[in-house]
């Protein structure tokens, strides 16, 4: 999608056939568990399944585009030679333009493999970025914490420090 772009209900001409958009929708939703480089522009989109407008097939269509000219940009999973955990994460204050919600997302890296990445909108209005990244830690670090559990569990012991 376009950066920066600010999509919110009713901006612009209803789309004529809403049902296609939403069959569209629900099938990069699919693909997004391989493409994890449109998660977030998906998500956004999918915000607008009840009554998508112009604007938000526009939108979908750039996705499509995107896709059309990135065809192997898919995850890669190789040897990197280690199983250190690396965890990333941020969150975005008053993210949403709609209701006000902060962003929040990380992802969890296992020998330089992505395995994990979540990005959310909060249930909750932040009152402040440090009350929105502390969330998003909470949540990463108790991932992190259930992954290193399942590896242990299927007999991978991490020796080194969480990163």
């Amino acid at each position: 999608m376009t950066p920066n772009l600010q999509l919110t209900v009713g901006d612009g001409e209803l789309f004529e056939d809403p049902e296609m958009y939403r069959r569209l929708v629900g099938k990069l939703n699919y693909l997004t568990v391989t493409r994890p480089d449109i998660a977030y522009s998906v998500s956004i989109i999918s915000q607008f399944m009840s009554s998508p407008t112009i604007n938000h097939w526009e939108a979908l269509g750039q996705i499509l585009c995107y896709l059309k000219g990135a065809p192997s940009r898919g995850l890669l999973y190789s040897n990197h030679g280690h199983l250190n955990i690396e965890y990333f994460l941020d969150a975005d204050l008053v993210g949403s333009k709609i209701n006000r919600k902060s962003i929040t997302g990380y992802y969890i890296f296992v020998g330089g493999n992505l395995v994990f990445w979540r990005s959310k909108k909060q249930t909750i209005v932040s009152r402040s970025s440090v009350e929105s990244e502390y969330q998003v830690m909470a949540q990463a670090v108790c991932e992190v914490m259930r992954t290193r559990q399942l590896l242990e569990e299927v007999g991978f012991e991490t020796s080194s420090p969480i990163e």
